[in-house]
């Protein structure tokens, strides 16, 4: 009994309380008034009126079920045939670009700005197969004619000129971390 008093809210243990006849404090919490209905055997009755029944699936006593019963009986019946006279409209749903477009157009409305249209994109050209020159010729010749050089070789790094000394830095720092030309010879 204890917890099914604990699962009321304080409003109605105040309200079994109060058609008990019990005297309850103002500031009284929840515990306080659950033992207050367990201390008053009236008030345990009070709540056994009112919350306590058999059946928990029943529906409940005081409910007019007539009325709602009545309410749903129009809406079973069927709708009425519509006349073949009527031409048939096909229903369309405006497509996301057609939609957007209207929200812009109210948008702009709104707040009293000119509509700016988007532009449409436009399609993906095809790659174009003379854009990509696979002819040894077509290349000499545009390389002629623009002056390039059209030869496909690299040209060597330059050679640098170093002093001795550091040219003996570089030796033993390749020999300490495992690289360069020095690393290989041992």
């Amino acid at each position: 009994m204890d917890a099914q008093l604990k699962t009321l809210k304080v409003v109605d243990l105040k309200a079994v309380l109060a058609k008990a006849q019990v005297h309850v404090p103002a500031k009284a919490n929840k515990n306080d008034l659950v033992a207050k209905i367990l201390a008053s055997p009236v008030a345990i009755d009070v709540y056994k009126q009112l919350y306590d029944s058999d059946d928990l699936l029943a529906p409940p006593e005081d409910v007019d079920w007539s009325t709602e019963q009545e309410q749903q009986k129009p809406a079973a019946e069927p709708p009425a045939p519509i006349p073949d006279a009527v031409p048939a409209t096909t229903v369309t749903t405006p497509s996301t670009e057609d939609l957007e477009a209207e929200k812009r157009r109210k948008r702009a409305e709104r707040f009293g700005i000119p509509l700016v249209e988007a532009p449409k994109p436009r399609p993906a050209r095809a790659p174009n197969a003379s854009a990509v020159p696979d002819d040894t010729k077509n290349l000499e010749a545009r390389g002629a004619r623009f002056g390039t050089n059209t030869a496909t070789t690299k040209r060597p790094a330059p050679t640098e000129n170093v002093d001795p000394e550091e040219a003996e830095k570089r030796r033993k720092r390749a020999e300490r971390f495992g690289t360069g030309p020095a690393a290989a010879k041992v």
